[in-house]
């Protein structure tokens, strides 16, 4: 998903109530890019959400696919998009670069290549590497990984593929690779946020952008 910092204006506390707007003009079907479901008219969004899409088309030149679709519920986008920022860009004990390759070898998991694209462009942004993510994307066993990466890697493999499956005995990688009950959490609810974007993303067709992977190479 789009990196914003977490002092992104377009934040709000968990409480706030989102406006909504009297009357939703929904854009011609024909002129919707990336999207099975159809997308309000960008004028007739919360303020809140078009300041978003305004940080993204400055930040990139373009509203990022899941957010156009989204837009079609502004409150639980704009709820969704608190979560998310803070899961990858707020305070905790994982690295950007550790929330990052969660969420690649998730989406990978999950076989959704907008995801994939949209945070191998991010991680590139954060390790300032154009090869590492893609080589990540393809075969994790074939990159270079700490034992504290390679760890979260096995985690957030399993949560988006086998999770019935878990047993005590899989959270002590993680104890062993010197990461806290908290930091486990932590890449516990990354891997499990890309659960439910990843589906989102795949069943509505919002398909990212092929300016996405040009970025930061």
């Amino acid at each position: 998903m789009v990196k914003n910092s977490r002092k992104s204006k377009v934040l709000q506390p968990p409480e706030a109530k989102v406006a909504k707007s009297k009357s939703v003009a929904i854009q011609d079907q024909k002129a919707t890019v990336n999207s099975w479901l159809q997308v309000p008219e960008e004028a007739t969004l919360p303020p809140q959400v078009q300041a978003l899409f305004k940080e993204q088309r400055d930040r990139f030149g373009f509203v990022h696919s899941f957010f156009l679709g989204y837009s079609l519920n502004p409150e639980y986008l704009l709820l969704w998009f608190n979560y998310y920022n803070a899961l990858m860009h707020g305070e905790g004990e994982l690295s950007h670069k550790e929330r990052e390759i969660i969420a690649i070898v998730s989406s990978a998991s999950n076989h959704c290549e907008s995801c994939v694209i949209t945070h191998k462009a991010h991680l590139r942004e954060v390790i300032k590497d154009p090869v590492f993510p893609d080589a990540l994307a393809l075969n994790h066993q074939e990159v270079a990984l700490t034992e504290r990466e390679l760890a979260l890697v096995n985690f957030a493999i399993k949560i988006n593929q086998n999770s019935s499956q878990f047993s005590p005995e899989d959270l002590e990688p993680l104890r062993q690779a010197g990461l806290s009950d908290k930091a486990i959490l932590e890449a516990g609810e990354i891997a499990a946020q890309f659960s439910l974007s990843n589906r989102l993303t795949k069943a509505f067709g919002w398909k990212v952008p092929s300016e996405y992977d040009k970025l930061y190479r």
